[in-house]
């Protein structure tokens, strides 16, 4: 297996033994002088688009911390390490290497890889080995519902990420009257669409579509066809980038027009804009925090500041998947700091009375170790995304224009 030290994506094709040479270099990251976190995420697989979100993020929340001297324990500052396992987008590879990160690597806490139902059996290896772990790249509710004190995640509740949205439209003039959904198959798809199948009634909206697709599959021709023929006012996607990416492209080609669709993950990513280029503009999308938002941080100054050094080391705008990274670590920083100890338990008692105003906003975390908070509505508009509710800095277009009408 191999091991990635500190170089992100860098590191993809140098053998674990270069990289053990490395490290027995880098004396000042000797185990007793360096407070170590493990993670096993996505470097390859169908989910390492985003999963590279995350790992920018923590590498550059790294090197910040260690810039300003490190965290302190006691009396003393420490630098920080992570170790990177490529888990390949598998939840048994991903498992088996968060225990290989505890008992061989010892690391001291765990931060989360991406995507619910990856989340889930890593956190269960934290609880088995009493190892805290903060992830910010899954949502799912159950996640959360299985009594694990040693698991604490900084997205919001997937059943209320096209809460937002619903709340929107239904304020709209002329009010939408129907809605489709679609979604994937993983755990965090299906909590989404069930918090719509939800709510969406008490908005007064009528689903005529609610419909579970393969998450692997890249064809949507046939639930595009069912959309065009139930001419929905809005289509909501609940699934990742790479088929939100594939539902446009086929969206333009079969030329399904809806006044809106909206996707929880995708049309916050730079990636996701620069694939579909011209095609990406009136896509709305979910998230849990915007560039345009102001908040003072832990590890960095502000918002404006980290948005700053990020576009400056990695040349994208960050999404909320970045900034959902750096909320990790800070709360890591202040929790350690505020224990005074690297002992796992105590840390885990400060993780768990967190109360911190971070650059991804507020943190405190519900009894279940799940976030307080809610999601945003961005939209793509002259090939930028910007907060169109609630408070945005755009005012929402809508409804978006048929393909054959636009320039």
């Amino acid at each position: 297996m191999k091991r990635f030290l500190l170089n992100g994506f860098k590191g993809f094709l140098i053998v674990s033994f270069i990289l053990g040479a490395v490290v027995a270099l880098q004396t000042p990251l000797q185990a007793k002088d360096v407070i170590k976190f493990g993670c096993a995420i996505c470097f390859t697989g169908k989910n390492s688009r985003t999963g590279k979100l995350y790992v920018d993020s923590y590498n550059l929340a790294k090197d910040a911390i260690n810039k300003a001297g490190g965290i302190k324990v006691g009396g003393k500052s420490y630098p920080i390490e992570i170790i990177y396992y490529d888990d390949k987008s598998s939840d048994a590879e991903s498992a088996k290497l968060v225990e290989k990160l505890i008992v061989e690597d010892k690391v001291n806490f765990l931060l989360g890889p991406y995507t619910s139902w990856i989340t889930i059996p890593d956190s269960l290896v934290a609880q088995r080995y009493k190892i805290p772990m903060v992830e910010g790249g899954g949502a799912s509710g159950k996640i959360f519902s299985r009594k694990n004190p040693y698991i604490f995640g900084t997205l919001p509740a997937a059943s209320q990420y096209f809460h937002s949205t619903l709340e929107m439209l239904a304020g709209f003039k002329p009010k939408p009257k129907k809605i489709a959904i679609i979604f994937g198959d993983d755990k965090f798809d299906i909590m989404v669409a069930k918090g719509v199948k939800k709510v969406a009634p008490k908005f007064g909206f009528d689903i005529v579509l609610y419909e579970k697709i393969s998450e692997s599959s890249a064809d949507f021709n046939t639930i595009l066809t069912k959309v065009k023929s139930l001419a929905p006012d809005a289509l909501l996607m609940a699934g990742h980038t790479i088929g939100g990416i594939n539902l446009i492209q086929q969206a333009k080609e079969l030329d399904v027009n809806v006044k809106m669709i909206s996707m929880t993950v995708g049309p916050s990513e730079a990636d996701f804009r620069k694939s579909l280029g011209k095609d990406a503009e009136y896509i709305f999308g979910v998230a849990s925090w915007s560039p345009q938002m102001h908040y003072k941080g832990i590890i960095f100054k502000d918002t404006k500041d980290f948005v700053e050094k990020f576009k400056a080391k990695y040349h994208y705008d960050p999404d909320y998947h970045n900034a959902s990274a750096v909320a990790v670590l800070a709360v890591f920083k202040n929790a350690i700091e505020k224990a005074g100890t690297l002992d796992p338990q105590k840390v885990r008692d400060e993780i768990a009375k967190t109360d911190i105003e971070t650059i991804y906003g507020p943190v405190k975390f519900n009894p279940n170790g799940q976030i307080k908070g809610s999601s945003v509505v961005l939209q793509i508009q002259g090939g930028q995304v910007y907060q169109v509710y609630p408070k945005g800095t755009k005012k929402p277009i809508y409804p978006m224009p048929k393909w054959k009408e636009r320039k």
